[in-house]
């Protein structure tokens, strides 16, 4: 990947991004709710990027660099990746790369990525890409930890610690393409 590529972000109108301010903040919550929402009107894809290399089924491998895995899930257990596959994404693909790895990683799994909606868990990807729509989950009274995130102006969700609230009703598909009604 040359410099100029690193620098220019890649348009993904198809793709719907959630991050959030930490861990166990409702990530994956909100991203199985929109899959269920938006499964019954288009096939949805759902993907899942951290930064940490996790043990992994060796069936499940795509790719495997020294610095990054791209699994496509397709066992069901308690793993986010699987939540979103239980919650009615047709395929679901899981990359565990270091962030100055994740552009490399992104550019081996877009040969896979279909043109339909995609719905992605990662705190790293808006770096490099520009999503249809962005979604930032924080818990309610917090301190935002995470402020980066916030110069891409995203749809802020709060989570009260109960089920967010939320009407998914809001984000429309539209020619497989991401919008939000407000």
């Amino acid at each position: 990947m040359t410099q100029l590529q690193r620098d220019t972000k890649i348009d993904y109108p198809n793709l719907l991004l959630i991050a959030g301010n930490g861990r166990n903040v409702g990530k994956t919550y909100f991203a199985c709710r929109v899959i269920e929402a938006l499964s019954e009107q288009a096939p949805i894809t759902g993907l899942k990027i951290t930064s940490h290399i996790h043990e992994h089924n060796g069936n499940d491998v795509l790719i495997k660099d020294k610095h990054y895995v791209i699994l496509q899930e397709k066992q069901i257990t308690g793993k986010d990746s699987s939540l979103m596959l239980q919650a009615g994404a047709k395929q679901v693909f899981f990359v565990m790369a270091k962030p100055e790895y994740l552009p490399e990683a992104f550019e081996k799994l877009s040969t896979f990525l279909p043109e339909t909606p995609i719905v992605c868990e990662s705190g790293g990807l808006h770096e490099i890409i520009n999503p249809g729509l962005f979604f930032f989950i924080q818990s309610t009274g917090t301190v935002v930890r995470k402020p980066h995130h916030l110069i891409h102006n995203p749809i802020i969700v709060n989570n009260d610690g109960e089920k967010l609230k939320f009407d998914y009703t809001k984000i429309q598909l539209i020619n497989n393409k991401f919008s939000f009604v407000s």
